[in-house]
Parts: structure tokens; sequence; C-alpha cells
């Protein structure tokens, strides 16, 4: 099994020096607000691609209460096969402070994408217990996230189709641009449009698959159902070249209202994705809170079973503040997935009472 054993944190938000050690299975973390516990918990999170779970910038994660450039967060990763020492800091670089990651000393890309594929960290905070409620860009950036966790270079994916949406932004502004060239980048976001939609509705199946065989745990699993919603997929039934002449000419013919509203009018990041109750024909937003809280453990359930069971990766989970109006049918799903799957995980509160459902191979850290 493949964990985070040892952290020892730096100059880190609110921790100037602080080592605590973790056990391979349930992680509960207790302590009064502001005392540490989602800061902890988002060092966690940095070891994935990207600003962690909060998306804040460096510069905001340094303790400069003397005054520092950096912070440090320092781990053993523990496998089965050996430990793996791991520094986590940020460094300046042309003015702008990025992550730096060294694995066993090294920031090789071999030694890294050697780290990156022991594991994948999902996450739960407060805010996305409003999921099904809130913006469809929240909605794109957790199951972004679950895609990534599956496929390494989804993020680079990502990266590349925005870079694109820019540089066809820059063109548009100009007042005479050659068509050959904004013709090619509209090719190029195409293709990495058609690749976005193509590796969400593979996932969002997968998903489905996987939630309805929970049904175990929770007897309406086989009732939800996770669907992308957006025009331009839902208007198309043709074949995959068909699909891209369609795509490059609905670019085409939104040339001048991106160049005035900025942007673009049609993609991938345009979509939405929600989650619908089959048996009431509802969407999810009607249905009550707990059974919206019920379909997102179940998610993060499916996820670390296919990550197991099919990919042989080590899913470790964040779960922040997760028992507040937790009831007890969620409750149980909860320990279906801190107890009986394979993972670690990483639990926060304010109080033990909270977790006194738990078994007693939980174990409990407090931090003031």
């Amino acid at each position: 099994m493949n964990f985070f054993e040892k952290i020892k944190l730096k100059d880190f938000r609110n921790f100037k020096e602080f080592t605590i050690n973790f056990n391979n299975k349930c992680n509960v973390i207790i302590g009064p607000n502001g005392s540490g516990k989602t800061n902890l918990l988002e060092s966690v999170s940095l070891f994935e691609k990207g600003r962690g779970f909060r998306k804040d910038f460096f510069k905001n994660m340094i303790n400069n209460e003397e005054k520092k450039d950096k912070f440090f967060i320092n781990c053993t990763f523990t496998t089965l096969k050996n430990n793996l020492d791991l520094m986590l800091s940020c460094e300046l670089n042309k003015e702008k402070l990025i992550k730096k990651l060294l694995v066993n000393g090294s920031n090789s890309k071999e030694s890294v994408q050697y780290f990156e594929k022991l594991y994948s960290i999902i996450w739960f905070l407060p805010e996305m217990e409003s999921l099904f409620l809130g913006s469809p860009s929240l909605r794109r950036n957790f199951f972004d996230r679950l895609i990534y966790g599956v496929n390494k270079d989804y993020l680079t994916l990502l990266n590349n189709y925005k870079k694109k949406i820019l540089e066809r932004n820059r063109i548009l502004k100009k007042t005479n641009y050659d068509e050959n060239w904004i013709y090619q980048v509209e090719n190029e976001i195409s293709d990495y449009g058609l690749q976005i939609y193509s590796r969400r509705a593979k996932h969002i199946e997968i998903l489905n698959s996987q939630i309805k065989s929970l049904q175990i745990i929770d007897k309406d699993a086989q009732n939800f159902e996770l669907r992308i919603n957006d025009n331009f997929l839902s208007n198309q039934k043709n074949t995959e070249l068909d699909f891209k002449s369609e795509y490059l000419l609905k670019l085409k013919n939104s040339r001048n209202y991106d160049a005035i509203i900025g942007g673009c009018k049609m993609g991938p990041h345009k979509s939405d994705i929600h989650g619908f109750h089959l048996r009431k024909k509802l969407s999810l937003v009607f249905c009550s809170t707990g059974q919206q809280k019920a379909i997102i453990l179940l998610i993060i359930i499916a996820q670390s079973k296919y990550l197991i069971n099919s990919l042989n990766r080590q899913p470790i989970v964040l779960l922040d503040e997760i028992c507040s109006h937790l009831d007890k049918h969620n409750r149980k799903i909860l320990l279906e997935l801190i107890n009986s799957l394979d993972i670690q995980s990483f639990v926060t509160g304010t109080e033990k009472n909270f977790f006194s459902f738990l078994s007693t191979k939980a174990s409990y850290y407090y931090i003031h």
C-alpha cells in the first residue's frame, strides 16, 4: 500500500515548524477553527499538479512572520517496494513563484512521473456540499480532477486547450488577421476540444457503472446517473469527421461574437455535468441536501474502486469537515469509504464526538 507516512512543514501557512506521522488507514485531525487542520490537508494536496485544493498563490502559503521567501513540505511516502523522500517547496523563477518537487533528491521528469503514477488524491471540501447547486465551473473542475486521477496527461490537455483559446482571442482582436493562421489555431482547438469531450464522456460512463454497483451500500445508487449537458454535443448525431467539421464551422461563425465578448461561446469549457435521479425524474438540484451529499460520497467511492481495481493505483482521500450535517445514512456511506476500501484517508473536524461512529482503526491527532 502506498501512503503519506510522515510530513514536516516549515514556514507553511500558520506552521513555522510542524511534524506529524500518519498511518496508512484513517487519520482524524481534530482542532478548533483556525488551528491549521485544512492547511495540513492542503499540504498533502499540493503533491498533485497545480496549486492544491485552494488554488491559492504560493506567496500566500508562506508563513512570512520572519519575512521568509519560501515554504518547505518534506514527506516520507511509503510504498511496498521502498520509501520515497519528497521535498516540495516554491522558488522564484522569472519573478514568479513556482512549485518545485524533489523525489529522493531528484527533480528529473522520470523521478516525478514515477511518483505521480503511484497514487491519486481525491478531496472533499465543505463548499462541495453544494456541488450540484453551484456553478458549472465548480462541477467541471471536480470531474476534471477525477479524470486527471486516471489520466495524468489530462491536465496538459486542458492547459493546451486553454492556451489555444487565448491565442485565438488575441488574433481576433487584430483588425486584420491571417485566415490561415486562425484556421490553424481553430483546428487545434477542435482537436483538443474533441479529446476533452471524449475523455469526459468515457469517465462519466465509468462512474455511472461503478455507482450502480454500490447498491449494497446505498439501495438508491441505481437511480442516480451523471450526465453531460452541452448544447453542441446534444445536437451531434453524425460521424466523428462530421463532428469536427461542425465544430470548426461553429468556431468560424462565432468569430465576430467572440471578438466582441471575448472567450469562446462553445466548447467543453461551456459544458455542465449534472446528476439525475432516474426514478423521481429529477435533477439532483431538486433532491434533498442529504441525497446530494450521498451521491458525492458515492462518486468518491466509485472513483476509488476504479483506481484500485482497474488501474492498481492508490487513492488518497482528503475529507475536510465532512461530518457536518451528516445523517445516519451518509455515515454508513462514509464508513464504507473509510473502512472497507484499502485507502489512506484524512478527515478533519472540531470535536472528537463527531467521529464516534468510526471504527477503532482510526487514529486521532490533535492540533491547536
